[in-house]
Formats: C-alpha cells, structure tokens, sequence
C-alpha cells in the first residue's frame, strides 16, 4: 500500500543517530526539569491556598475558642471542615478552568483527575461543614438540633447555603461511575454545570454569616481569591473561546470516509497557527448545523496543523458522532474551544519513542508521529484495531514511518486472553507479547491513547516493564 504523505517530511538528518539521540535527551531532559519544577510551584501554591485560611483562623484565636469547651470544638471543627472544603472548591475552578499554564504543566488529564476526586472531599467537607456548626451552635444554645437548624433558617444567606449543599449533592451522585453509564453525555454535563450555581449560592454566606470575613486579611484575601477564581473561569471558559472562534472563522472543507465507520474532517480558517495548535492536541469542536449544534464534541487532532486547515478524525461511536459522520456538509461554521492537553512532545523525557494508538486513539498517534523528534530507527508505532479496515490513516502511517525511519507494527483482532486467566490489550495470536516484546523501551517514553479500558491495559504494561512514570503519556477517551 502506497501513499503519498500529506505534509512535506522532515529533511533527512545530516547527524548520525547517537548525535541526534544525544542531542534529544539533552533537551528533553532540560525540558523535563522545567515542567517538574513547574509541577511543584503549582502543588505548593494549592496546599499553601489550603494553609492559608487556616493560618489567619488560628492567628484570631480559633485555636483557644476550639478547645475551651465542647461546643466551641464542635463549631471548631465546622470552622476547618469549611476553609479546606472551600479551599479545594476553588482549586477544583481553577483546574476546571483550562488556564494553559495548568494545562501544559500537569496535563488536561491529570487536572481533571484531582478535580474529580477533590469533587467527593469537598461535598462531604461542606456536610461535616454544616452539621458540626448547627451541632456546636445547638449545645451552646442548649436546644435541639433541629430547633437550631430551624432558628437559623432566616439567618443571613443560610438558606442558600442550604441550597447549594444539595446542588451539589446532585453533581457528586453524577459523578459516580456507575450513573455517569446510566445517563447521556449532554444530560451528566447539564447536571455538571449546576457546580457553579452551587457555588454562586455558597459564597454569599462566607460573608454574611460567617464572622471569620467580617474584616481583616481573612477578608481581603477570600475576596481577591475569588475575584481571580471567576475572572479565570470567565476568561478561559467563555471569553477567550468565543472571541477565538470569531477570530479565526473556521468552517468545514472536506469530509472524507477513510474506513466504513470513520471519517477525517477538515477544517480551514484564517490565521490557524496563532491558535499554537501542537500535534497531539485536543479541541472542543461545535458544528453550527441544524442538528448538529447543541452538541459540543472533544476531539483530537489527526495530523499537525497546515496553513490554515486542522485535521480530526471521527469514528462513530455512538449517536452523537454516528450523525456527525453522516450529515455534516462542507461549508458549515464551527465554534471551537482550546486546544488543550500535553500528549505532545512538550512531555518528552526520553531520546526515543514509542506510540500506542488503539481504536480512534491513531488520531492524534498519527498527528504526533509527523513531529516529534527521534533518530531514524528509534521510534516505534504500534497500531491496535479489531481488524484491519479499522485501521484509519493506515497508508499515511506507513508512509511516515518509511520517510522518519520508524517501525510501524499493525496488530489487529480481538482481545486475547492470557495463559494465568488475565486479557491482553493484544489479539489472541500474541496475547502472551508485552509491551516491552513490541518495542525496546529502555530509553523512551511511551506515548498510549485509546478506548479507557485498552488504555488501561498497555498502562499496566508499560508500568509492569519498570518505565517511571514521568515517561509513561496516556490520553484515555471518557468524559
């Protein structure tokens, strides 16, 4: 199968492999250093905005009020549960956010991941929150519990805060996987969006009811915090990709089959390189088509951004992506967000490479594979597909690898199982193969995309091979 590769390929080196491998792992591991050191200034600047508040707490005696009596370690404790709870609500809005340097530092992934789990720890902070309070304000008004809660239904913006706990309880039961299976993408997305009208509804009550804020550097500081919490959000949510969409006017120009249930849609507009688009990237794309609209889909890039046209390739999976295929015409205007994510060669560490791309995960495998940087002969691409029609972009595959001098290994069929009983992300005929069997793994990074559940078998893999994880770079497609 020939094909002829639709971007020019890379001059051929003019260094030998060892100096190009040499020069790699220089810069990939200065690169490396950065994003570590990057990480780290982010992980200190989230624990010191959970320090913070309770730092001012105990400098205006929450401390000695604490433990002076049984109500007073009861209201105490409602006191903390609440500052680290609401702490990490506004370190859950800022990964939300999509601020770039967040996004390039640990990776959409990977801040969508604590966001998740910083989800379940501050709906039951708010809980213990408000239970311990009206449980120390009841002991020492000497009233029932109940009698308490109802005294202070008319106090200040308490019923908001009430409000906003059972919001929030409606995203937490969203979010757990077993009813995210149960509902469709656009209805767990409506309810993910009443977040921010819980929160809405719970900062009033910082301030009106709580007398940590009345005045002083508690006050200041939970203003400006979140002054530049709903700036962020503003910006980089609705702002930016609006005016961005304006700006560069992209429309649709080609959609073309490149397997039975798979298209490559193109996409042109002006000035697309200022978007910073980098191969291996993802975007949330609109399609403005009757029909088509109200959906909003993240896909990623099918190859490096030319000129002025992006490319993405679509399998049908379901019956938002079943219509897109079947339906979208030329000409058709499209909104789009980002691009987002760090599966891209900004998370090298390695001299060398190997790309796993399995199911629609080829996409952005095919993108990254005509950029990143190896020496001829160390680099690897494995495709993994139910059969070989599946394959999309198989022949610019193949010719990539013959122009950049890496193997390409096709690996088609359904999951085998293993000898000891386990599956193998393999075709039956090899499922007794590992990673480290396809591939020498001994200085590179391991780049794996696919369905969750593939993915998270190469990763057991990759990491049953011994490689850190600081090589292993993995996008799963889930929501």
């Amino acid at each position: 199968m020939t094909a002829t590769l639709p971007h020019r390929a890379p001059a051929a080196p003019v260094s030998s492999p060892q100096d190009v491998r040499g020069r790699l792992a220089r810069r990939f591991a200065a690169q490396h250093r950065r994003r570590s050191f990057a990480r780290d200034l982010l992980y200190v600047a989230a624990w010191t905005s959970i320090a913070l508040p309770i730092g001012f707490w105990l400098h205006d005696g929450g401390w000695a009020d604490m433990t002076a009596s049984v109500s007073g370690l009861m209201t105490g404790l409602g006191i903390l549960c609440g500052l680290i709870a609401t702490s990490a609500m506004v370190i859950m809005l800022w990964l939300s956010a999509r601020v770039p340097f967040i996004d390039l530092t640990i990776g959409h992934d990977k801040a969508l991941e604590i966001h998740k789990s910083l989800g379940q720890w501050t709906f039951g902070g708010l809980v213990l929150h408000g239970l311990y309070l009206v449980t120390g304000y009841a002991l020492a008004d000497q009233v029932s519990w109940l009698n308490e809660f109802a005294s202070l239904w008319g106090v200040g913006d308490f019923v908001l805060a009430v409000v906003a706990i059972v919001l929030l309880a409606a995203v937490a039961v969203s979010s757990i996987a077993a009813a995210k299976r149960k509902l469709g993408h656009e209805v767990w997305q409506g309810i993910h969006l009443t977040t921010y009208a819980a929160i809405l509804a719970a900062v009033p009550h910082q301030f009106s009811m709580s007398g940590l804020f009345s005045e002083g550097p508690a006050r200041w500081y939970w203003l400006a915090l979140w002054a530049a919490t709903f700036f962020v959000m503003l910006a980089w949510r609705v702002l930016l990709p609006i005016f961005a969409s304006l700006e560069h006017g992209v429309r649709v120009s080609r959609v073309t089959w490149v397997t039975p249930d798979t298209v490559a849609i193109e996409m042109t507009g002006r000035r697309i390189a200022a978007l910073g688009a980098r191969p291996g990237q993802f975007m949330h794309f609109r399609f403005l088509q009757s029909g088509l609209w109200w959906h909003q889909h993240p896909f990623s890039l099918s190859a490096s951004p030319s000129g002025d046209v992006i490319r993405i390739t679509v399998r049908m999976l379901g019956k938002g992506t079943r219509q897109l295929a079947t339906t979208l015409k030329p000409g058709t205007p499209v909104l789009f967000e980002g691009p987002y994510g760090v599966f891209t060669d900004a998370a090298r560490t390695a001299p060398d490479v190997v790309l796993v791309g399995v199911g629609i995960g080829v996409a952005p495998t095919r993108a990254l594979l005509e950029t990143t940087e190896f020496a001829p002969g160390h680099g690897t691409v494995i495709l993994r597909a139910s059969s070989d029609v599946e394959v999309a972009h198989l022949a610019e595959f193949e010719a990539w690898c013959r122009a950049r001098g890496a193997r390409l290994v096709t690996l088609t069929g359904h999951r085998g199982v293993r000898t000891d009983g386990t599956t193998s992300w393999l075709p039956a005929p090899h499922a007794e193969l590992t990673l480290a069997d396809l591939a020498p793994l001994a200085d590179a990074d391991v780049y794996i995309c696919g369905p969750e559940g593939a993915t998270g078998l190469v990763l057991a893999d990759a990491k049953a091979a011994g490689l850190p994880a600081d090589r292993i770079h993995h996008e799963a497609f889930d929501w």
